[in-house]
């Protein structure tokens, strides 16, 4: 057995003592009304994911505000059910109803079924303002006398984006859906909130008959931007009514961002291949890079989508990031054509070289090696590292029998002292191209 001497004993209990202080004192920070502050401290606790944090947060948050509860939840959410199972058990009996709810639901998550009645009162007892913190906190609970809890959600229901929460959290648990849903939410075609009518709108689409398609298209015509609040509403195995889906794909027209294109074309490929083709061509042409770019990687998913004479005309007469997809759907299909216009882009500065470097190693030809080689040397720390990463996997393609110890190269794409790393591997390389 090793002893410590009392010296090196007092230093070590300082230091615990220390990070116990320390912890105690974020916790403490997570009551903060300040949300600057309040955030940090949370930041820094989930880096931590330290354990001891449990007991802390027993003693103090039922004393935070209810962002801070909410903190306190997802933190003792990352800590194992054998460390929390006892907090949560007390937490069950809490005055605040939204702790009451995300105890019994983690419980309920690791087999304690028994608190399913106290999850369904307590989502029927939360305020107007924890019932968002509620529904954050009931994920993957399939339970129908949780969903008609949630259903009741539907009866003052606030705003829009709440009412999609609500109907996103009650849609997994109901095949076939719900009657009671159906009727809460042909209640709510009645509120004079536009954006509240169109996710009930969303939420009944391809229903039978589908007697609303017509009013739901006219509403995304006239503001086309609700399409991304909605989008989650509609259902891959229920068929869009043709004008509606018209509508739809009109609207994508107004989207703003790459992730957006890729969200509807799930939709839209499970109602119309096709369509979904010629919606995702109109945007090769919009304004926003974001968008055709992410347009042109949705085709690039479809059979079909994108020809070969399409594709090799975008590596003439499109953006960067164009020529790049193009150029790597191009590779996919045995084509290597769209090579050199990588190799190409390689040598211009710009914000497509960390990509160009990713799509230069898919070739895997010699060609392809020395524009990565250069790349090892950008100035952008991103674009070195996914050249290394891209030039080793290549090497071990190209050198299945010849290998090459890149922990030992001397080159690190964060180090600013990268010469004699770079020289090493040019060397390695040149010596090797020669006997090919």
């Amino acid at each position: 057995m090793t002893f410590l001497r009392p010296q090196a004993a007092l230093l070590a209990l300082c230091a615990t003592l220390a990070a116990q202080q320390d912890l105690a004192t974020l916790v403490d920070q997570l009551g903060s009304t300040d949300h600057g502050q309040r955030s940090q401290a949370y930041n820094e606790l989930v880096r931590k994911r330290d354990v001891a944090v449990v007991p802390l947060l027993g003693k103090r948050i039922t004393t935070f505000p209810l962002a801070g509860q909410q903190f306190g939840v997802y933190l003792l959410q990352q800590q194992p059910i054998d460390a929390t199972r006892t907090l949560y058990e007390k937490l069950t009996n809490a005055d605040a109803a939204f702790l009451r709810a995300a105890a019994a639901a983690q419980l309920a998550r690791n087999g304690d079924r028994s608190k399913l009645p106290i999850l369904q009162k307590a989502i029927t007892k939360a305020t107007a303002e924890e019932r968002s913190y509620v529904l954050n906190c009931v994920w993957s609970i399939e339970d129908p006398g949780v969903a008609s809890a949630l259903r009741t959600y539907l009866d003052a229901p606030g705003n829009a984006g709440f009412v999609v929460s609500v109907l996103q959290h009650l849609r997994p648990s109901e095949k076939p859906r719900s009657p009671d849903t159906e009727r809460a939410v042909l209640a709510l075609l009645a509120n004079p909130d536009l954006a509240i009518r169109a996710a009930a709108l969303a939420w009944l689409a391809g229903g039978p008959g589908d007697a609303h398609a017509k009013e739901l298209a006219t509403v995304l015509r006239a503001t086309p931007e609700r399409l991304w609040q909605i989008l989650f509403l509609f259902e891959a195995d229920r068929k869009l009514d043709p004008d509606l889906l018209d509508a739809i794909g009109t609207a994508m027209a107004k989207a703003t961002a790459k992730h957006q294109i890729s969200q509807i074309t799930t939709i839209l490929r499970a109602q119309n291949a096709d369509f979904a083709v010629t919606a995702l061509r109109s945007l090769l042409t919009h304004t926003n890079e974001e968008v055709r770019k992410g347009a042109l990687e949705a085709l690039a998913t479809i059979p079909g989508g994108l020809d070969q004479p399409t594709l090799v005309r975008m590596l003439t007469d499109s953006a960067p990031e164009q020529q790049l997809v193009a150029a790597a759907t191009l590779r996919r299909m045995d084509d290597v054509s769209g090579l050199a216009t990588v190799i190409a882009l390689a040598g211009k500065k710009g914000n497509h070289l960390a990509e160009t470097a990713r799509v230069l190693g898919g070739f895997r030809c010699d060609d392809a090696v020395p524009p990565l080689l250069t790349l090892l040397d950008d100035g952008d720390a991103n674009v070195r590292q996914t050249a290394w990463q891209n030039l080793q996997t290549q090497w071990r393609d190209l050198f299945p029998y010849r290998r090459f110890d890149f922990a030992t190269s001397g080159y690190d794409p964060q180090s600013a002292s990268r010469s004699a790393g770079l020289a090493t591997l040019r060397s390695w390389w040149d010596a090797r191209k020669t006997k090919r």
